[in-house]
């Protein structure tokens, strides 16, 4: 006759405790590395909305700006500033040292203005469009913290767009 041994283990062993403790350092750092992801995803997110509001905001600010002017012939203008030309008169737009777009009055060579719409400006591009009928093109580049964002608007002095 055979007898069995029933012996109950009482609590882990320390090999099995180790390796528990491993599987579950490796779980949180997979996890980690996710949310972290996630994380980085979501602040790169809120940058590249927060350069797009402020490009929006500048530019329907021009744009409103260009309709209220009284319709004229458009010389062709410097980067980064509209005071080689009375496009906006008696209002004009510039990008200052700091990389802010500024609202000034027309002509303000030194871009002193205190009307920041906009700042992180890496570009300011006042051109004028192809056509019969030209009209000012207004172009934003936006850059921080990895994200850039370039903008466009087209419209008529006096009104109307392109």
């Amino acid at each position: 006759m055979m007898k069995y041994n029933h012996s109950s283990q009482r609590g882990m062993t320390l090999i099995e405790l180790v390796l528990v403790t491993l599987i579950g350092a490796i779980i949180l750092a997979a996890i980690n590395g996710l949310v972290k992801l996630g994380l980085d995803a979501q602040t790169a997110g809120r940058g590249s909305n927060e350069l797009a509001y402020q490009g929006r905001f500048a530019l329907e600010r021009i744009t409103d700006q260009a309709r209220a002017t009284a319709s004229k012939i458009l010389t062709p203008l410097a980067a980064n500033t509209t005071n080689t030309g009375d496009w906006f008169a008696p209002v004009m737009y510039c990008l200052n040292a700091a990389n802010q777009l500024i609202e000034t009055t027309f002509p303000d060579p030194a871009c002193g203005g205190t009307t920041v719409l906009a700042g992180n400006v890496t570009t300011f591009l006042p051109a004028i469009g192809p056509g019969p009928r030209p009209a000012a093109v207004i172009s934003l580049t936006l850059a921080n913290a990895g994200s850039t964002v370039t903008l466009s608007s087209s419209v008529r002095l006096g009104g109307g767009t392109q």
